[in-house]
């Protein structure tokens, strides 16, 4: 498992299992990993992903099978709402709702908003 820049480079592999098996004649097995957010957190930034790959040999052929996931992660969204009545050249009540999917807090946080007629848009502190 590791980080791959939204430019598509890969950085060092930052977990890695090894597992054997045997498998019978028509079976099937599931091997699962969990990967929690403070595992994966210090590897990636703000626009990248998980490449999880995936490799296999049958020890009695000596075939190679590999397959890799890229798992994007996605930022939360906004919800926007107006509160009353929008009319050209008064203030419209906005209401921005945004739930932390994160098990830490986040601090430092501001909110811009832009749009047509905002002649010149306030930061605003969260």
């Amino acid at each position: 498992l590791c980080a791959v820049r939204y430019t598509g480079v890969a950085g060092p592999a930052f977990r890695q299992e090894q597992h054997r098996r045997t498998l019978p004649p028509g079976q099937e097995e599931t091997v699962t990993m969990a990967v929690s957010y403070a595992e994966y957190q210090p590897h990636v930034g703000d626009q990248d992903a998980l490449k999880l790959t995936a490799a296999g040999t049958v020890q009695e052929s000596g075939q190679v099978l590999a397959k890799e996931l890229l798992v994007r992660l996605h930022t939360p969204e906004l919800t926007l709402t107006l509160l009353g009545p929008a009319v050209v050249g008064e203030p419209v009540p906005v209401q921005v709702v945004f739930q932390n999917p994160l098990p830490k807090a986040l601090s430092g946080a501001s909110l811009r908003m832009e749009g047509a007629g905002i002649a010149c848009p306030k930061p605003a502190a969260l």
